[in-house]
């Protein structure tokens, strides 16, 4: 019998399930250091970590926005990458692709986020300081609110969004062009599907400036649904009910603004 592709056992995917924990840990850690000042210190046993959780209020801020948005961007898109990597997992076991290659993709992947993430914090430190963002990186306007969070239901419609969303559904597709197996062709390809994967997420992800960035709850909602919404046969019943979701939320937090 052919050994089950979903192997908790195997080096490959104990990694990957080790850098989501790890960076889910670091976020919630975080965010408990932001909430209690300095109490957690001799719990991290760095002075440096724990300078830089705090909220941000300024640019000097800067690297502490950083770090949370990288976290954010590896602790929830990592997990919506798992289909591309049991697609590659299927080629290792029938000898066409390298093992080594799942760690190529993943560090394709992740350097696409980690790329959002210095453009999503320094968006954030901007915002600040023009104080349209609270400390906690939420919109202090209500309108701001309302216009993200219609501007993300009308791109749900949208054809860029349906087509990298299309690519990431059906990841085999990245495979079938210009394929050779070598370590740079693999790298390359996490690096396209990551940026498939930010067509179709980034403005699921800047939602957190609605819900709070430091918002833990939030941060997994999020997670659960982008991760439903690329599930090749799961997903096509996910896109269009979040879109009028998110309009709804935006109209309702449109007339609450007026009460």
């Amino acid at each position: 019998m052919q050994p089950s592709i979903f192997r908790f056992s195997d080096t490959q995917w104990l990694l990957f399930y080790i850098i989501v924990v790890l960076s889910w840990i670091g976020i919630f850690l975080m965010i408990l250091e932001a909430n209690r000042g300095t109490e957690l210190e001799n719990f991290y046993g760095s002075e440096l970590l724990a300078t830089l959780c705090k909220p941000v209020e300024s640019y000097k801020d800067w690297p502490y926005s950083f770090l949370m948005w990288a976290l954010m961007g590896v602790a929830m898109m990592v997990p919506t990458v798992y289909p591309t990597l049991e697609t590659y997992d299927d080629l290792v076991y029938t000898g066409a692709a390298p093992k080594l290659g799942f760690f190529y993709i993943l560090l394709g992947f992740i350097m696409i986020w980690l790329g959002f993430a210095i453009l999503a914090s320094l968006f954030q430190v901007f915002l600040t300081e023009l104080r349209f963002l609270s400390s906690d990186g939420r919109f202090i306007s209500p309108l701001a609110s309302t216009m993200l969070l219609i501007l993300a239901g009308l791109y749900q419609f949208s054809s860029l969004k349906k087509a990298c969303l299309h690519r990431c559904r059906h990841p085999f597709t990245f495979f079938l062009n210009n394929w050779n197996g070598r370590p740079e062709n693999i790298f390359f390809i996490g690096l396209r599907i990551g940026i498939f994967c930010l067509g179709c997420c980034w403005l699921l992800m800047l939602l957190a400036f609605v819900g709070g960035i430091m918002n833990i709850g939030f941060m997994a909602i999020s997670t659960l649904v982008m991760v439903c919404e690329k599930l090749p046969k799961f997903g096509q019943y996910v896109t269009l009910p979040l879109s009028v979701l998110l309009l709804i939320s935006g109209s309702l937090v449109a007339i609450s603004s007026f009460n």
